[in-house]
């Protein structure tokens, strides 16, 4: 007898998801920035997680082959923090979101702390965990009265407003 579901064909999951998933888990982390130094940045474009050499972090390398996969984290963090209990959540996150969105459990989640950055630094520079500056919202433009629109409303107003109008 032919089982169906293997009839069927398999699902390959890229190890390239796993490291998207990862990155976006320890991201999510409370603590956890994306950081680049001059070198990464200049090598490895800019995808948090594919550094070729140097520092662009978060960096993960994920091999999604086996049915329960390894997964190497190194993170940059933000000072002041405590390291121990960021590097906890981050392999909670990881082993979550992995097995969550992709059905494959990691066997084993290794995080590293490459980076260390003050906060101060951070705040000179925007939050680097959006990857963009916040700019201050821009107020609404004040509205100029339409004359079009105020004789398209005369018929809806009252008979005493009207007349004020008119005077």
């Amino acid at each position: 007898m032919v089982d169906h579901a293997t009839a069927r064909g398999g699902l390959v999951i890229a190890d390239r998801v796993g490291e998207k998933t990862a990155v976006r888990a320890a991201l999510g982390v409370h603590g956890v920035i994306t950081h680049r130094t001059t070198l990464g940045s200049m090598l490895s474009g800019s995808t948090p997680g594919r550094a070729i050499a140097g520092g662009d972090y978060p960096q993960v390398s994920v091999d999604m082959s086996a049915a329960t996969p390894r997964v190497q984290v190194t993170i940059a963090v933000r000072w002041p923090c405590r390291l121990t209990d960021v590097c906890l959540m981050v392999r909670d996150a990881v082993t979550r979101d992995l097995d969550r969105l992709t059905g494959h459990r990691p066997s084993r989640v290794d995080v590293s702390v490459a980076a260390v950055v003050n906060a101060a630094d951070i705040a000179a520079t925007g939050d680097p965990r959006r990857g963009y500056t916040e700019l201050p919202p821009v107020p609404p433009a004040p509205r100029e009265p339409d004359p079009a629109l105020d004789d398209a409303d005369a018929d809806a107003r009252p008979d005493a407003e009207r007349q004020e109008v008119q005077r």
